[in-house]
């Protein structure tokens, strides 16, 4: 008895064995539209693997673009097969064959086909650019490296930013063809003669699952190799950075009792002509034990604040919560001594998601790439409290991700800023306003490099070129073009505005992702941070522009801040500015919307710069639906009417109150053959198409463009 009952579980798995050796997933069924192959997903299939022509490679997909392959206008054999991980399936047999033959003529090949080298140099893109083809609608480039792995990328434009579309580092190969969906009477053109060779840098990763431990009274501080890296710059929050090539580095000091020591590594590239220096990695603390008594006075500096890890008020447990978040700092220990709702994430504490820490965590809107979980508390003598909040989660340091495609928007070129200085900077400038500042700021990120300037902090960057010193070189170089020092304040700030405006186009792609993506999925895109108005082609969107225009503006030591809030009930940014413009050394604050401010075509989505939000009041915002969800502490009350105070030919302002004032606007523009001009009309409306249609403004190609229900008027061409 005991044999058979060990042998039975044996005959059992035998037989489950037997029975399942047999059963394979389905066949795929397989549909080909246009140069589509599409078939059903297959239960229990774990991947699914292709042939074409003899070919096979491996795909998690349910759909396959053929286009590269039937650029020969054949394809003799396409079939698919389900593959199985599983213990009791095999895989599919494959599906029939099917073939594929074009014959229509064949487009004409692109021409012009190039790489921009400036753009390379100046922001590390990679833009490609050809001409239009006749009858194409769609464009397919082919990239190969140097050990021959091919990728494709397809286009309906005639510009491809692949940046972030390709894999791998090194040399590549590039080449191009047109095709059209209408394949029953166009063929795919054939490839270009020559190919073009070029160098793809990419951004090192940055170093993960560091760690700082204490080894006998030395900090050592540790981190996961980086494929590429040569190197590693270990930063301190002191101002300190050291280079190892080990993945680990002993620090050469040790914190005294009470003190807290911040480390942050970065990986240098080994072959910078394939490789950028990495992103520096997150933040870890080390923390010495210690007392609320030498926890006092250990101070460090956050901005214009200087602080201890000690809260003796809500204001001190806010400082020291931010300083955490800004920072990305893997956990934030800190002792509390005050009462009021300064509970613990405890159980026992009730209603404790009212407290004051998670007050304070809920208070900081600028950055949305971190935040705290529940921490653990331990009670002190004398109802002290000490705190340790770690991180509950974190997107990488620097966004890589940029909507695709067309972003739905485009730029009137007609309607040109006139605000730019006739005399720029050098190229090699580097005085500007921001230097006089005392206060400085550690910064890693393009996040924390607007966050620093726009509290009053000077920037100071780690070594290595970070995304943040990237960023901040090239606002350096936009503000060299637009501004000199001879201008006000007022000057510059509409300079920045109207770069702005001008320079960037809403990326509704990135708009319509708000639907699909999680928050923390969507906080990857680059249209939310300085990188997307700066390095990609203008694309972004309303949180991007409030950060340059802040970024731009402290450059140039002008107070201004990104505002959060709402329009409808959607979340926007905006930003307030200082600036006194009445001449009584008092500056007031004043409200811009450089999102809003562009004049959106009804049909095309094509912007045109106005100024009907620039240095408005709140109430104005109000009255156009805007809400602060964040109450900033500076409220724009004072009045000021940009068409009032511009004037467009030295005498006369943009503030059309009789028709004689409109009649000599329209003579300006037809003497001078300007492409545009903006202005504010409050004579009667119904005159305004007369007066046009007497000067003949229609006859010399110029039309009216207004947003209803407002005075503010675009003549353009």
């Amino acid at each position: 008895m005991k044999f058979l009952k060990n042998f039975l579980p044996v005959m059992c798995i035998a037989f489950v064995i037997s029975f399942f050796a047999g059963c394979s997933l389905a066949v795929p069924s397989v549909t080909i539209s246009g140069f589509t192959a599409s078939w059903d997903k297959v239960n229990s299939a774990s991947a699914y693997e292709i042939e074409i022509d003899g070919e096979t490679f491996r795909t998690s997909n349910t759909n396959i673009n053929l286009i590269a392959y039937l650029q020969d206008l054949e394809i003799q054999s396409f079939r698919v097969r389900a593959l199985s991980s599983s213990f009791f399936f095999g895989s599919s047999g494959f599906s029939e064959a099917e073939s594929i033959n074009l014959t229509g003529p064949r487009l004409a090949p692109p021409q012009n086909f190039i790489i921009n080298q400036n753009i390379i140099t100046e922001n590390n893109r990679y833009v490609f650019s050809w001409d239009a083809v006749e009858n194409a609608t769609n464009y397919c480039l082919k990239f190969t490296d140097s050990n021959g792995k091919i990728q494709y990328l397809h286009t309906e434009g005639t510009t491809l930013d692949v940046t972030y579309e390709l894999d791998g580092s090194g040399e590549f190969s590039a080449n191009l063809f047109a095709y059209t969906n209408d394949l029953e009477n166009f063929s795919p053109s054939e490839y270009l003669v020559a190919d073009v060779d070029f160098v793809f840098r990419t951004m090192l990763d940055a170093p993960e699952n560091a760690a700082i431990t204490d080894r006998n009274g030395r900090l050592t501080y540790s981190w996961n190799a980086v494929s590429g890296a040569e190197s590693y710059n270990v930063s301190v929050l002191n101002g300190k950075t050291y280079t190892t090539t080990s993945t680990s580095y002993t620090l050469p000091f040790y914190p005294s009792k009470g003190e807290a020591v911040f480390v942050s590594v970065q990986a240098v590239s080994g072959n910078a002509l394939y490789n950028l220096d990495s992103a520096y990695s997150d933040m870890n603390a080390y923390y010495t034990n210690a007392s609320k008594t030498s926890y006092t006075g250990k101070n460090y500096t956050f901005g214009n604040k200087t602080f201890d890890l000690v809260a003796d008020s809500y204001e001190e447990l806010e400082t020291i919560i931010h300083f955490g978040l800004y920072y990305r700092i893997d956990n934030i220990n800190f002792f509390g001594n005050y009462s009021a709702k300064y509970g613990a994430f405890t159980s026992e504490i009730p209603n404790h998601t009212n407290c004051d820490v998670d007050k304070a965590l809920e208070s900081y809107v600028e950055i949305k790439y971190i935040s705290y979980g529940k921490g653990s508390e331990r009670a002190l003598q004398n109802a002290y409290h000490m705190f340790s909040i770690p991180v509950e989660y974190i997107h990488p340091m620097h966004p890589i991700k940029t909507a695709t495609g067309d972003n739905g928007s485009a730029q009137n070129l007609n309607a040109e800023p006139t605000s730019y200085t006739s005399t720029p900077r050098a190229t090699d400038f580097n005085d500007f306003k921001i230097d006089d500042r005392t206060n400085s700021m550690m910064v890693y990120n393009s996040d924390q490099l607007y966050y620093a300037i726009q509290n009053g902090a000077k920037p100071t960057f780690p070594d290595g070129d970070s995304p943040a010193k990237l960023a901040y070189e090239r606002a350096k170089s936009i503000l060299r073009e637009i501004c000199d020092d001879e201008m006000t304040e007022y000057q510059k700030t509409l300079a920045i505005f109207d770069w702005l405006c001008y320079n960037v186009s809403y990326d509704h792609n990135l708009l319509d992702l708000t639907n699909v993506e999680t928050t923390q999925e969507l906080y990857n895109y680059r249209g939310f941070y300085i990188e997307g108005v700066l390095f990609d082609k203008g694309q972004a969107v309303c949180d991007g522009i409030g950060k340059v225009f802040a970024l731009f503006c402290g450059i140039e030591n002008i107070e201004c801040y990104k505002v959060t809030g709402t329009v409808e009930n959607e979340g926007h940014a905006w930003n307030k500015v200082a600036l006194d413009l009445n001449g009584d050394t008092v500056k007031e604050w004043y409200a811009v919307d450089a999102t809003w401010s562009d004049l959106v075509g009804a049909n095309d989505n094509i912007e045109t710069l106005r100024h009907k939000f620039f240095l408005v009041t709140d109430n104005f915002l109000i009255e156009n639906k805007h809400t602060e969800t964040h109450p900033n502490a500076h409220t724009a009350n004072t009045t000021f009417n940009y068409y009032a105070n511009t004037l467009y030919d030295g005498t006369n302002d943009l503030y059309i109150q009789t028709a004689q004032e409109f009649v000599a606007l329209l003579e300006y523009v037809k003497a001078n053959n300007l492409n545009s001009i903006e202005f504010e009309y409050v004579v009667s409306n119904d005159n305004i198409l007369y007066y046009i249609g007497q000067c003949g403004m229609e006859s010399l190609g110029y039309q009216l463009m207004r947003e209803d229900g407002t005075h503010i008027y675009i003549l353009c061409k």
